[in-house]
């Protein structure tokens, strides 16, 4: 904490985590847009964030643990063209206190985009960008560029897109960049993501619709829930839409729902998820709003018949809606969230967001953010009660390249997280300073 406080002092000014400039901190950085007078430019994105948690394993015991991260991403972009411009992204990033200082990358992560955008023949409807890049669609819910994360997410991808009027369609394919952690080997199988992402936004409208569909095929071979049978690739279908309304002030809305289909190795696979949400937002001195947000993944509530049930979020930024905590994703879950903001400041909006989580399927895992299992009982006995959680968090966008971004949440479990976790209350606090130029 002291190590990120100095940064901000040092600075002058803190600022936000969202690199999209957006509300929700974690958002994924596109790439600037070039003036036309302007053949070059270059820039860089300097991160330093100081985290800890206590009771991370949720047992009686002293396991206190704090580590300070650092991103740095340096960027340039070349206008060759009006109708070609090369953009490039580095990246380097260290943990100090964590288990292993230096994150072990490839050079695959040290170069975290490099892609060229072409309009061919002067088009003003079509465009073709290939290379590595992020890909961030929607909210981020089931492919974004985990922005949060210190290494993040990136594709070696082609995208055409075709813009018309109100309409906007993007057709992808793209391979995910291998980030290998603590020292791991490398995987054994590319993972794969094909989509197509239809968007109509009517101009100076606050609605919008999206209509998806993505195809995912995993290459790391998978036994399924019935071991003697062969190991196989995952292979699933996703389909899905989602419509919202968000004007400035007033209520707002917004659906999301998606259904899956396919094989999870030599399983069937069928799953579904629902997001809905609703509000109200005040205009004046000080912002006000308040929201409701009902998240919902299936789980698979018998974990040895051959058929997949459990919902597979694909390549998500998760942090950003399932408690700032990451001790849950959009998989076997159900989530009511409550959620309150204020700019008590020009320069400080406060947020603060409960949540009340209940597993879907009883008889299914429990998985954090990142995809790992907390906790399982075949059984069911242990219930569906995961646990509640507080999130507090400020944002200070001082001035254009200083912002900051601080927060602390705490967990308190529930029958089933105490039964096959522990008991003990999980506390886990950061604050994060963003340096742009």
């Amino acid at each position: 904490m002291a190590v990120a406080l100095f940064f901000f002092t040092a600075s002058g000014s803190p600022a936000v985590a969202g690199e999209k400039e957006e509300k929700k901190d974690g958002k994924a950085q596109e790439a600037p847009v070039a003036e036309k007078s302007k053949r070059v430019e270059f820039g860089v994105e300097l991160r330093w964030r100081a985290e800890f948690r206590d009771n991370a394993d949720f047992l009686r015991s002293d396991d206190f643990d704090h580590f300070w991260g650092q991103r740095v991403r340096p960027w340039l972009r070349f206008q060759l063209h009006p109708q070609l411009s090369v953009y490039v992204q580095g990246q380097d990033v260290w943990l100090f206190g964590a288990e292993s200082d230096k994150v072990p990358h490839s050079l695959g992560v040290n170069l975290h985009q490099a892609y060229l955008d072409w309009k061919p023949g002067g088009s003003e409807q079509w465009e073709l960008r290939a290379g590595r890049q992020e890909l961030i669609y929607g909210e981020e819910r089931l492919v974004g560029a985990f922005g949060w994360d210190n290494v993040g997410r990136s594709f070696d991808a082609a995208r055409l897109r075709y813009q018309r009027g109100e309409w906007t369609g993007d057709f992808f394919w793209g391979r995910l960049v291998e980030v290998r952690r603590g020292g791991a080997p490398h995987r054994a199988g590319n993972q794969d993501l094909y989509g197509v992402y239809v968007t109509r936004a009517p101009k100076e409208a606050a609605h919008r619709t999206e209509v998806y569909s993505f195809f995912l095929r995993d290459g790391l071979r998978t036994v399924g829930e019935q071991p003697l049978g062969p190991a196989q690739a995952v292979r699933i279908f996703t389909v899905g839409f989602r419509h919202f309304l968000q004007p400035k002030t007033g209520w707002r809305y917004s659906v999301e729902h998606a259904w899956q289909f396919g094989e999870r190795g030599p399983d069937s696979h069928r799953a579904a998820m629902l997001v809905a949400s609703s509000g109200y937002a005040w205009g004046g001195r000080w912002q006000p709003r308040l929201g409701f947000e009902y998240d919902f993944a299936t789980g698979d509530n018998d974990p040895s018949d051959g058929r997949s049930r459990e919902f597979n979020n694909l390549f998500p930024t998760n942090h950003i809606y399932y408690g700032y905590a990451d001790l849950a994703g959009l998989r076997n879950l159900h989530d009511f969230r409550l959620t309150a903001a204020a700019r008590l400041h020009p320069k400080v909006t406060f947020e603060a967001d409960y949540h009340r989580f209940l597993l879907a399927a009883r008889r299914g895992p429990w998985k954090n953010a990142g995809g790992r299992v907390l906790g399982f009982d075949p059984t069911g006995a242990a219930g569906r009660d995961l646990g509640q959680e507080v999130d507090l968090t400020v944002r200070v966008p001082v001035e254009r390249h200083v912002s900051l971004l601080a927060g602390y949440s705490v967990f308190l479990p529930g029958r089933f997280a105490a039964r096959t976790r522990g008991p003990e209350t999980h506390h886990f606090g950061y604050i994060q300073t963003t340096v742009k130029f």
